[in-house]
C-alpha cells in the first residue's frame, strides 16, 4: 500500500500544473511575435548595405557607359507585412550617367526588388510605376532600413 501513495501524490501534482505550464499566455504569444518580427527586421537591416550594393551593380548595366554611373536618393526599405510574412526588402532611388538611361540627361528613378526585377521610371509606365512605389518606397507604413 505505501508503493502506491507516493505515485498517486506525483499524479496529483502533475495533473494540476502540468497543462498550464507550458500554454503560452496572450501576453507571451504577442511577446513571440513581436520578438520574431524585430529578428526579421534586424537581420533585413544587417542586409540592407549589400542589397543596395547588388542594386547599384545591376542597375549599372542599363547606361551606355557603365562607369560614369552615379546615384542618388538611395534608400532600402521594407515594406510592412503582407498577409502574417514580411515581403522582401526594395531599394529605390535614382540612377544617371552619361548618357542616363535611355540617353536621359537627368537622373531617372528606379525600384529594384532582386536581380531579375528592377523597374526603371519611362514614359510608357508612369502610372504603373507611381502605383508599385506607393506600395514599396514611400509606403507609410514601410520601415527604412537603410538612406
Amino acid at each position: 500500500m505505501r508503493g502506491w501513495v507516493p505515485c498517486v501524490a506525483a499524479a496529483c501534482v502533475i495533473a494540476a500544473c502540468g497543462g498550464h505550464a507550458n500554454a503560452p499566455s496572450v501576453g507571451d504569444s504577442t511577446a513571440i511575435a513581436r520578438h520574431q518580427d524585430d529578428s526579421v527586421v534586424a537581420f533585413r537591416t544587417q542586409q540592407a548595405p549589400a542589397l543596395a550594393d547588388t542594386a547599384r551593380r545591376t542597375l549599372t548595366v542599363l547606361l551606355k557607359h557603365p562607369e560614369t554611373a552615379f546615384f542618388d536618393s538611395v534608400v532600402v526599405v521594407l515594406p510592412p507585412k503582407e498577409d502574417g510574412r514580411w515581403p522582401a526588402a526594395w531599394v529605390c532611388g535614382r540612377i544617371g550617367g552619361k548618357p542616363g538611361v535611355g540617353g536621359r540627361s537627368t537622373p531617372t528613378p528606379f525600384i529594384y526588388r532582386n536581380a531579375v526585377t528592377a523597374f526603371v521610371l519611362d514614359q510608357n509606365n508612369g502610372q504603373a510605376f507611381a502605383a508599385l512605389r506607393a506600395r514599396s518606397c514611400d509606403n507609410p507604413g514601410a520601415r527604412v532600413l537603410l538612406r
